[in-house]
């Protein structure tokens, strides 16, 4: 197989946004691909101070210049740092965390569409925390300092403005929605962003976060 026709990969953490380069793609390639997966997750990008850490490939001085340019024109973001690293040793793979005492079904979220799903009537408030091995339905708005974590979906018939992680058994078919989509950390699986200083006016229309070729993107939907 040809190396050139192997793509990049983003991974976000806490602590930085990691970039997966195959050791044998050209600069050329690596930028054209950076430029087309921050301008999909502008969102995101843009406003972002970010710490940039990549793997695989090493780039000269010049090439790490080169990407950094390309996410700062293509996505908005504001690299602070940018960094090489080994990538980390391979580890033996845990199974999947559980959020309750409760066992968990070997079909369990076989289809995200079907299974179990907690509601939660009225405004979580901060300092409040949502665990739930299933679906989680808000009747209301979640607010900031609120945490929700689901093996499922989440979706918040409200603002969402707290933090969030859908698919936190690691199911990356999670989705997150709500009527305004804000959080100040959202989560789907072990991918994770943040939300861009956005004013209410400009987010008052419902969104959903997806998880596409390793990236969280978010769309609005639309009601009729």
């Amino acid at each position: 197989m040809d190396n050139e026709a192997k793509n990049i990969a983003f991974k976000g953490t806490a602590e930085a946004l990691i970039i997966l380069i195959p050791e044998e793609m050209s600069t050329e390639v690596l930028l054209n691909q950076v430029a087309e997966k921050v301008r999909a997750a502008g969102k995101f990008f843009r406003g972002a101070k970010l710490k940039v850490v990549y793997r695989g490939k090493v780039l000269t001085e010049g090439e790490e210049q080169q990407l950094v340019a390309a996410m700062v024109e293509n996505g908005g973001a504001i690299i602070e740092h940018i960094r090489h690293e080994e990538a980390p040793a391979p580890v033996e793979k845990k199974k999947p965390q559980k959020l309750s005492g409760m066992p968990l079904r070997k079909i369990f979220f076989k289809d995200l569409q079907e299974g179990m799903c907690k509601f939660v009537k009225g405004t979580i408030r901060g300092g409040t925390r949502v665990f739930y091995e299933g679906n989680v339905v808000v009747l209301g708005d979640a607010n900031p300092g609120s945490e929700i974590v689901a093996s499922g979906n989440v979706v918040v018939l409200g603002a969402l403005r707290g933090m969030v992680h859908a698919g936190a058994d690691g199911n990356k078919d999670a989705v997150v929605a709500a009527l305004k989509l804000c959080p100040t950390q959202l989560r789907i699986a072990d991918l994770i962003t943040r939300c861009p200083d956005t004013s209410d006016e400009l987010r008052a229309q419902p969104e959903l976060a997806f998880i596409k070729d390793e990236i969280i993107y978010v769309e609005r939907v639309g009601i009729r």
